[in-house]
């Protein structure tokens, strides 16, 4: 029986250890995201007006600075309400002034009144 009491005690021990150790990993990355991403705002900017200002999750801006297509869908969902992109707005777009990713001031910055005159395709511009 003390053999048994034993294996029990050490099992139990190292479960504590290895739960304990996985909560402290999990706040140390938690905290390090907060610091690496966390503060990103994104602002549409149209007509000289500012239409968004708001924060962008540091999960999130961990996702979209990872991948950029996934940055592109995000952007142009934020300024689908108020215009279409109509140009590739990671390529083109940054040339024209109409996205500026600013990561001193953590901001992503799209200015619609940049945004290029649409071409003969009978598209209408909400």
């Amino acid at each position: 029986m003390p053999i048994l009491q034993f294996i029990a005690q050490t099992i139990l021990g190292e479960l504590i250890v290895v739960i304990v150790g996985v909560l402290f990993a999990y706040g140390i990355k938690r905290q390090y995201d907060n610091w690496r991403y966390g503060r990103y705002r994104i602002r549409v900017i149209k007509n000289q007006q500012e239409k968004v200002n708001r924060p962008i999750s540091p999960r999130k801006t961990q996702e979209i600075l990872d991948e950029p297509a996934d940055l592109a869908v995000f952007l142009k969902g934020v300024a689908s309400p108020y215009g279409w992109i109509r140009c590739d707005i990671l390529g083109e777009g940054q040339d024209l002034g109409l996205l500026i990713i600013d990561r001193e001031k953590r901001e992503f910055i799209i200015d619609l009144d940049k945004n290029p005159a649409a071409k003969n395709s009978g598209e209408e511009q909400p």
